[in-house]
């Protein structure tokens, strides 16, 4: 039988890259008018279209287009793939920011089009997490199409395979080989065929006019035709890939089997442009923290929530998750608005946030002495943790006024003076900021008080006492640790255990600012890993801030060269972590800077956060992608568990915005920042132009927790303490008045150490809660949902994520199984 190959039309767009979404706007019309006129002067052509952002421009500014498409569409001619709002990063978005690519544009396509989606094509990310097959596979899809990484940089079987996710599900994957833009001509035609598996006789090869759009031309289709007449050999037909995947279905159980993440190309592209990487965590987070009040407050007051806002919120931030446009590949003007739409979204969903928890403290009863905050807590657990908070106390100075802070039932909350953000007043009048340790219900909120305690004049600060928190020019202590820093560096050349007397720092030293060459374009092509230290920053000058009784803290500041690099290193009663905040004011080009923490132990092992799960660092100083935590732990030197010492340590490092860095050996390095020129690509000759624009310039900001820990990544809680880090609490300041909800409330409590809430949001019909869980540690296991007083017993596979519709019927609340876009689950 002659081997069959599908050519593949398609016009690859990017809508932002060296020019701004108006210019992609624009020419994902021209593209598709083109296309139009070439399907209906060729009989036999088929054309493959996907991302729904660009049918929603079609559909806006030329309806008539869109009607002749959709009829193209019934006819089976015009075919759409990848039911994503665009094609992403797909690796620096959390998996729910996945599944709202997905949910969003299969929603406007069925609705729209009348079509289900089922081939995810995303051929120009730069490269894959391991758990997208989990993703794709329960959003719906059968497929998947990608091209990077390519041959050089990563094995894979020609064509089709298996791409396995840790879990276990599956989706089938293409790997195009060659391009997906070029000519179909007999050339691409005898290296598709060369590289065709014995088991398959069937092979795609994909043509057309990409990047800027176009499509494919007329000379491109008579190619094509001419020589399908030409070879006897090879069946030559136009195509598209869901025909594809479904002829070689009988014979996938011959296929070959990845259970990998499909990396590296351009590894750069995890740490270019911190001020957007940044703003695209808040943005998410921002998201998902409104969604979860949302809920809650039509749980309490009946409030139905703001869908649509909250639909078009997601829609701004999967645009901006484009790959050229999160990986920080594009000119200057299109990613400083991207910041723009991400700073948007974050102060929208704020906005949803607040009104949702003032309407619900509106019905708390808040009657009383003094003013009252109600802090709510966005996870399904009791969250005891540090907060900071600064309460209006008409101008009076807490110490000085006698003020006090207590919690519902009027017990004293031992509290702390810190330092406040506006630099205003005297010692007397002020504004102060408190940090306290809060008590918060699961998913849920409570109600705290500041009052001022007996009338008359002001009475001095009372004498500071001794805590079990202190600071000193080379060090913090507390109960649990016992830091020292470097005077000459800055860097932390010992954390002590307290309690077994392990020393956790290793000869390299933690913190420890190297500043690296780096001459790569922004994309960092063929580069798989930086390792050219120059040198660090170092002439620290260390000053004591906070002196406790809850919480200590140093300022650390460094030089290099013309760069300036502040750090507050905040350590609290009964922490085992280290707060960092960072104000780095950078000023270089062709460098990169890394954070470097070597751990003290042996045989050590790396892992990362990834969407909906982690995985295994290499070990060789490959640059790699992670989200909010990064990971080394390993056998403690010099350890006896038979003498009941612990047996295994290490430490982690959390974040806040960033998503590169390396392990190698016991030392793990999260990647700061690059200073390239914006979207400068080799073979471009450096130097060529009059001016460039350079990435990562001036002042960033930054905030990281360094938690040392016995035991391994899982046993420590690193996954629930990144997850605090960047969903934090939230306050809202209320006043007094009646009300008939009580002080606490929880809605839910989700029981079980392995699952983590990844969403809690409104059905997209309207009918109930969507609330996702997902095994954080990849043993599976049992676990509890509380929900609104109702139990609902769960269990799951090692890094399954689980979907459940909440319903209310008859007087009770039922859960069921759904996909993640909510729909039945088995449908």
């Amino acid at each position: 039988m002659r081997p069959k190959v599908r050519m593949i039309a398609q016009a690859h767009l990017d809508p932002v890259w060296l020019w701004r979404w108006t210019e992609g706007r624009a020419e994902a019309l021209a593209t598709s008018r083109s296309a139009v006129d070439r399907l209906h002067e060729y009989p036999s052509f088929h054309f493959v279209r996907g991302e729904a952002q660009v049918y929603e421009w079609i559909e806006e500014e030329a309806p008539e287009l869109f009607a002749e498409i959709k009829a193209l569409i019934r006819a089976g001619r015009w075919h759409v793939v990848n039911g994503m709002i665009v094609q992403p990063d797909m690796n620096l978005p959390q998996g729910e920011s996945f599944v709202r690519q997905a949910l969003l544009a299969k929603r406007y396509f069925q609705e729209k089009l009348g079509v289900d989606v089922r081939i995810a094509y995303c051929v120009d990310s730069f490269g894959h997490a391991g758990t997208l097959p989990q993703i794709l596979n329960k959003c719906g899809f059968d497929g998947y199409v990608f091209m990077r990484p390519q041959e050089h940089e990563k094995a894979l079987p020609h064509h089709a395979f298996w791409w396995q996710a840790p879990d276990g599900s599956r989706v089938l994957a293409y790997h195009i080989a060659d391009s997906y833009t070029g000519p179909g001509n007999e050339a691409r035609l005898d290296r598709t065929l060369d590289t065709l598996p014995p088991q398959l006789g069937d092979a795609m090869l994909f043509f057309g006019v990409g990047n800027h759009g176009g499509g494919p031309t007329r000379a491109q289709i008579e190619e094509v035709l001419e020589l399908s007449r030409e070879r006897q050999d090879v069946e030559i037909r136009f195509d598209h890939p869901q025909a594809y995947f479904d002829a070689i279905a009988p014979l996938a159980d011959r296929l070959p089997v990845v259970a990998d993440e499909l990396q590296y190309h351009a590894t750069g592209c995890y740490s270019v442009n911190s001020a957007l990487k940044r703003a695209h965590r808040q943005a998410e987070c921002a998201l998902l923290v409104a969604e979860r009040m949302v809920c809650l407050a039509e749980l309490w007051t009946g409030r139905v929530p703001e869908r649509e806002r909250l639909r078009a919120l997601w829609h701004d931030l999967c645009f901006n998750q484009f790959h050229d446009t999160l990986a920080g590949s594009s000119i200057k003007e299109a990613e400083d608005e991207a910041i723009m739409a991400f700073g948007r979204v974050i102060l929208s969903a704020r906005e949803i946030a607040d009104s949702a928890g003032r309407l619900i403290g509106s019905r708390v009863d808040t009657s009383g002495p003094g003013s009252t905050v109600l802090l709510f807590n966005p996870f399904p657990y009791r969250r005891q943790e540090y907060v900071e908070y600064e309460p209006w106390t008409d101008w009076q100075r807490w110490h000085a006024f006698g003020w006090e802070l207590q919690d519902e039932a009027g017990r004293p909350v031992p509290c702390q003076v810190i330092e406040g953000q506006a630099a205003v007043g005297n010692d007397r009048h002020g504004i102060d900021r408190l940090v306290f340790r809060a008590d918060l219900p699961p998913l849920g909120y409570r109600l705290y008080r500041f009052l001022r305690r007996g009338e008359g004049e002001p009475r001095e600060a009372p004498p500071t006492q001794p805590g079990p928190v202190s600071a000193r020019e080379d060090g913090l202590e507390n109960d649990l640790i016992a830091l020292r820093l470097d005077r000459a560096t800055g860097a932390i050349v010992s954390c002590l255990d307290k309690a077994s007397g392990l020393e956790l720092v290793g000869p390299g030293g933690w913190n420890v600012a190297q500043v690296l060459e780096d001459t790569s374009d922004t994309w960092s092509h063929g580069v798989r890993a930086f390792d050219r230290v120059l040198g660090c920053f170092g002439n620290a000058r260390i000053t004591v801030g906070d002196h406790g009784p809850l919480q200590a803290s140093l300022y650390v500041e460094r030089s290099w060269e013309e760069s300036r690099w502040l750090q507050q290193l905040v350590l609290r009663a009964g922490e085992r972590e280290v707060l960092v905040r960072n104000w780095l004011l950078w000023q270089g080009r062709w460098r990169m800077v890394k954070l470097a923490f070597d751990v003290a132990v042996m045989a050590p092992v790396g892992y990362r956060d990834v969407p909906f799960g982690a995985f295994r660092c290499p070990d060789d100083g490959a640059e790699i992608p992670l989200q909010m935590w990064l990971d080394v732990s390993g056998r403690c030197r010099g350890a006896s568990p038979a003498a009941g010492e612990p047996a295994e340590a290490g430490l982690a490092v959390l974040n806040d915005g960033k998503y590169a860095g390396d392990v190698c050996g016991s030392t793990l390095r999260l990647t700061v920042l690059r200073c390239p020129p914006y979207a400068y690509h080799v073979p471009h000759v450096f130097g060529t132009r009059q001016r460039y624009d350079w990435v990562d310039q001036g002042l960033q900001e930054f905030t990281l927790v360094l938690m040392p820990h016995l035991g391994n990544w899982r046993a420590a809680g690193v996954v629930r303490r990144a997850r605090e880090l960047n969903l934090p609490v939230l306050p809202i300041t209320m006043y007094a008045h009646a009300g008939t909800l009580p002080p606490v409330a929880s809605a839910a409590t989700l029981i079980g150490e392995e699952l983590e809430l990844t969403a809690l949001k409104p059905a997209e019909d309207g009918d109930g809660y969507i609330l996702r869980l997902a095994d954080r540690h990849g043993y599976g296991g049992t676990g509890r949902l509380i929900w609104m007083g109702e139990a609902f017993e769960l269990a799951g596979k090692p890094f399954e994520v689980i979907t459940l519709r909440l319903t209310r019927r008859d007087g009770r609340w039922q859960a069921a199984l759904c996909d993640m876009i909510e729909r039945p689950a088995g449908r």
